[in-house]
């Protein structure tokens, strides 16, 4: 099963995705911000630098998503944490706030939508929501330097474009929504797929050493 955790930034999607793929067994994928050349000089200089770095997101998502949809194929259980539609919903953020022109957006769009064909919805989508308040002092808790200027319109923004997005495919897969507000227990966001899809899911087998 292929499960994508989507959301607005600072929520809480790589918690889940870590407590996911630990509890089932699954392979976890997270965002490649640690190695983003980019991500500093964007915050830094958004007009200079965004349609650089929104290219290498889509290009490292989308070898991510390649990979995720290789072992899906092969029955290897997969959460990823934000998919490659996500990418697109910062792009469109992005230049919706001034930060790239119309000619980098188009040119932006028309490189997502050679690579869209090759592209599988995920099995199950989770959107964590919780409110902007909450989304503020998670950002400011885990303390990156790069986030410090990103204002309060920006999230709420990207916290619609979500809610709009996963609202749009509702007819290609199951979606998902949970109250983010409160970290649950991965046991019961496990129930609440299951009652979702109607499925069991498998937990993994513990070997159990010999006496």
């Amino acid at each position: 099963m292929f499960i994508g955790i989507v959301g607005c930034m600072g929520v809480g999607k790589s918690r889940l995705t870590e407590a996911l793929a630990q509890h089932l067994g699954y392979r976890a994928f997270f965002e490649p911000v640690k190695t983003n050349p980019y991500l500093d000089d964007f915050y830094r200089d958004g007009k200079r630098w965004s349609f650089g770095m929104q290219i290498f997101m889509l290009t490292q998502r989308f070898h991510q998503h390649l990979e995720v949809q290789d072992l899906s194929k092969k029955n290897v259980g997969v959460v990823q944490d934000q998919i490659i539609y996500g990418d697109v919903l910062y792009g469109q953020l992005t230049h919706e706030f001034g930060l790239m022109d119309d000619r980098d957006y188009a040119n932006y769009k028309a490189h997502f939508e050679t690579l869209r064909p090759l592209l599988q919805i995920p099995d199950v989508l989770i959107n964590l929501e919780t409110s902007i308040d909450t989304i503020e002092n998670r950002i400011k808790n885990r303390g990156r330097q790069s986030e410090k200027g990103i204002s309060r319109a920006y999230l709420e923004r990207l916290t619609a474009l979500f809610t709009e997005w996963t609202a749009s495919v509702e007819d290609k897969t199951k979606v998902i929504h949970l109250d983010w507000t409160t970290f649950q227990p991965v046991e019961e966001v496990v129930k609440e797929i299951e009652k979702q899809l109607e499925v069991q899911l498998p937990l993994p087998v513990v070997a159990i050493a010999s006496i």
